[in-house]
Order: C-alpha cells, then sequence, then structure tokens
C-alpha cells in the first residue's frame, strides 16, 4: 500500500499530466505553451516524485515495484521532451503532427503507470 503522502503526490502528477494532453491533444498546439507546461512536469517529477522516502515503510515489495515504474517515468518523459522539442522545430504540418501523436502516445503511457500506481494503493 502506497503512503498517503505517495498518493496524493501520484494523483497530482496525475492531474498535470492529464491537464498537458489537453494542450497536446488541440487541433494545433502552441509548442512555446507545451514546453513551459512539460518543463513544470519533469521539475515537478523530479522534486517531488522522485524524492518519495520510503522510510519507515515495511513493504519493500511495493518500494521496488514503485521505484521500477519511476524509472520508466523518468525514461519517458525524458523522450517526450525531445518530442516537444521537436515539436517546436517542425516545419512541416506533417512533422508536426507526428510529434503530437508521439507527445500524446507518452502522455497517455504516463497516466497509465500512475493510474498503476494508484491502484496499488487499493491492494
Amino acid at each position: 500500500m502506497l503512503p498517503e503522502a505517495h498518493r496524493q503526490i501520484y494523483q497530482e502528477f496525475l492531474r498535470s499530466l492529464e491537464q498537458l494532453q489537453v494542450k497536446a491533444t488541440q487541433a494545433k498546439p502552441d509548442p512555446a505553451a507545451l514546453i513551459v507546461a512539460f518543463q513544470e512536469i519533469q521539475q515537478f517529477f523530479q522534486r517531488q516524485v522522485l524524492t518519495l522516502s520510503w522510510e519507515n515503510h515495511p513493504d519493500t515489495t511495493v518500494e521496488q515495484r514503485v521505484q521500477s515504474y519511476q524509472i520508466e517515468m523518468n525514461k519517458q518523459l525524458k523522450l517526450m521532451g525531445t518530442d516537444v522539442m521537436f515539436l517546436q522545430a517542425a516545419r512541416q504540418s506533417s512533422t508536426a503532427q507526428q510529434r503530437q501523436v508521439q507527445i500524446s502516445d507518452r502522455l497517455n503511457l504516463l497516466i497509465g503507470y500512475c493510474n498503476v500506481l494508484l491502484q496499488v494503493d487499493e491492494e
């Protein structure tokens, strides 16, 4: 079971991802606004999620499971950062649409990871 403080952080992270998804799936997203929103999410992940303490938590199985998800989430965030920068640099609409789809796919994956981690809380 996730500690309550962890659950709250993941819920906030999930809300931020869902808000970015709304911006990223607009017909013509503003690349500059996406970069700002993405950077805020990345900073939140690094400062809040990755620094969650597992002291005084007896279940190391949950901790190991969460850490494996954090590693994958961190990787997806780094890849999404590249996609966001390439979206901003895209000159052709087909390239921009391709990057937009990649960003949306990565956001769906991250949202799914958050939902799985929040379900760990229910187990």
